[in-house]
């Protein structure tokens, strides 16, 4: 089965990767988006343990290793990641209020000073650090990481080009050899089109064809989530529903998208 999919309810199912979930889940203050804890399968949870579970089985996870993300946030793998790798730093327009209070409340300048409050368990403070970047001009030496992630981040980057250019300089950060794993938004069909996500002919030109310094790691898995999560969508009507039940298919009345996860290795 490889790695590089549409959000799959089928993982739920594999002791294995429901152990990477449960850890992650020990780290979170953001309860509802893990199985165990909320009853249903929730987009984010499926993001933050694909992308530990297929670092973890592609051999990027070791003492010895280094990490990147990238529009990190404050998420719950940051911390599982510290503790499990030499040294971690998490990028994100941390501090910029114009950025944060329209867009990406995740990267909230608290980090910055005090990491802690924002994980639920101890981790290994010394092995991270939280610095604010831009992802298309990440403020690295080539070649300077192990791996490199971003989850559901690139397509708020401005436009489908300039997602491609942080993809690159994702590729350009990493040594030959490491990962790259990217999880964004996907349009369920292939005609409709979105300012910032991605149908699928936009993922292999943008995502997987960003560079020719990326291949995928083991192929893509297109197939859409089963028939039970295609009927039961999560419309943004009210308040706040999608944190009241699964969240895996979106609707907002013109588009329907969900997850997809890439992993790349650098040529």
């Amino acid at each position: 089965m490889s790695l590089s999919e549409v959000i799959n309810p089928g993982r739920y199912e594999d002791p294995e990767w429901m152990l990477v979930h449960r850890e992650l889940e020990e780290y979170s203050p953001d309860k509802h988006v893990f199985k165990h804890t909320s009853g249903e399968i929730y987009r984010k949870g499926w993001e933050w343990t694909q992308a530990a579970y297929g670092l973890s089985r592609l051999g990027a996870i070791n003492e010895r290793a280094t990490g990147l993300g990238v529009g990190a946030g404050h998420e719950a793998i940051i911390f599982w990641l510290a503790d499990r790798c030499r040294r971690v730093v998490a990028t994100d327009l941390y501090g910029n209020t114009g950025w944060s209070n329209l867009h990406g409340k995740e990267a909230d300048e608290g980090v910055l000073t005090d990491p802690q409050q924002f994980s639920m368990r101890p981790f290994a403070a010394d092995r991270v650090q939280f610095r604010s970047a831009n992802g298309c001009h990440l403020p690295f030496d080539s070649d300077s990481f192990d791996f490199c992630w971003s989850l559901s981040s690139i397509e708020h980057f401005g436009s489908h080009a300039a997602s491609a250019t942080a993809v690159s300089e994702m590729a350009r950060v990493v040594r030959t050899g490491g990962i790259i794993c990217i999880a964004t938004e996907y349009l369920l069909l292939p005609e409709q089109t979105h300012p910032e996500f991605f149908n699928r002919d936009e993922i292999e030109r943008y995502v997987i064809g960003a560079t020719p310094n990326l291949s995928l790691v083991d192929g893509m898995n297109w197939n859409l989530p089963p028939l039970e999560f295609l009927i039961d969508q999560v419309c943004f009507i009210g308040d706040a529903v999608h944190r009241r039940r699964r969240h895996v298919i979106l609707n907002d009345g013109n588009v329907q998208w969900t997850s997809l996860m890439v992993f790349l290795r650098k040529n």
